[in-house]
């Protein structure tokens, strides 16, 4: 999946849990979501919160690489200068 074709606004989607990254580079929260990733069950969503900009890179890559499917990163200013990413994965196990 390429920069182009992830959604940037994700409707009608309750996730099952949420990672509250913001304040974390990607890399230290990286651990949190590869837990949740594989605790919870095949068709849940998970929504990951960060204030880090390689979300728009880094969780698409995620997704290629895994079954997991990228429903969309949807982004926000929260200040001046801080933007807010809250990615959607809904869980696919092999």
């Amino acid at each position: 999946m390429t920069d182009l074709e992830v959604p940037d606004h994700v409707s009608n989607v309750e996730p099952d849990e949420t990672i509250d990254n913001r304040g974390r580079g990607c890399a230290n929260g990286i651990a949190r979501v590869q837990r949740a990733l594989t605790d919870l069950p095949e068709d849940a969503v998970l929504m990951i919160r960060s204030t880090d900009r390689r979300a728009k890179t880094e969780y698409p890559q995620l997704a290629a690489q895994t079954p997991h499917e990228l429903l969309g990163i949807e982004s926000e200013r929260s200040g001046l200068l801080r933007k807010e990413y809250t990615t959607y994965l809904r869980i696919h196990h092999e």
